[in-house]
């Protein structure tokens, strides 16, 4: 049978003890579902903010595009220099 008290003293030296790192080793060893799962979330965290980017970037180019077109430039060559496709500028 579990000893409760026992079970709980250890856990308490080791996290008293134990390094980051060592923590991490572990966890990697004994836990890798939860290594696997963090991993998962941070990529979708990092495609989350890459894509939060891309949108920020194309709405700032689309923002660009008015002023290149008063300057004389064509739909198409305002599109080939922001590199959008030319439906995005003609609404």
């Amino acid at each position: 049978m579990l000893d409760i008290d026992k079970s709980k003293e250890i856990l308490e030296n080791y996290f008293a003890n134990v390094t980051r790192e060592q923590f991490v080793i572990d966890l990697e060893k004994y836990c890798p579902e939860l290594v696997e799962a963090e991993s998962a979330s941070l990529g979708s965290e990092i495609s989350k903010n890459t894509e939060l980017y891309q949108q920020a970037k194309n709405e700032s180019k689309l923002e660009i595009a008015p002023k290149l077109l008063k300057k004389g430039l064509s739909i198409q060559e305002v599109a080939e220099i922001l590199e959008v496709d030319v439906h995005l500028l003609v609404k």
